[in-house]
């Protein structure tokens, strides 16, 4: 602990500092109750998005440990038939970054999802 205050000037010779306190990142883990709470934010057609995506990661995320068990690809790929699958790709020689891939109300869906790691 210093003994100054943040934002106080102090002299020492022969020069004048001025102290601030060094920040802290606040990179905490997300948590199911912080996730919740900012969903309570959202619109009733975001949440239910939200849903979607969420049953889409679950599912891509069981396919691929199955997938993994059986070391064979047994489920439909993403496109008119359907499917749910995170696709890892390399971009501009970086990665392999995953990507959710599914379709909800119609439409196809991608999302970035930052943490996963293969």
């Amino acid at each position: 602990m210093n003994k100054f205050s943040e934002g106080e000037l102090y002299c020492t010779k022969p020069r004048i500092y001025f102290y601030m306190a060094k920040r802290k990142k606040s990179e905490s883990e997300p948590t199911v109750e912080g996730i919740l709470q900012q969903a309570g934010q959202l619109s009733k057609v975001e949440r239910l998005d939200l849903l979607a995506g969420l049953k889409a990661l679950i599912e891509a995320i069981d396919n691929e440990e199955d997938e993994e068990d059986m070391q064979e690809k047994s489920r439909p790929e993403c496109g008119s038939s359907g499917g749910t699958r995170i696709e890892w790709k390399i971009i501009n020689g970086y990665g392999p970054y995953p990507y959710l891939r599914f379709r909800y109300d119609g439409k196809y869906r991608s999302y970035y999802i930052k943490g996963l790691s293969k």
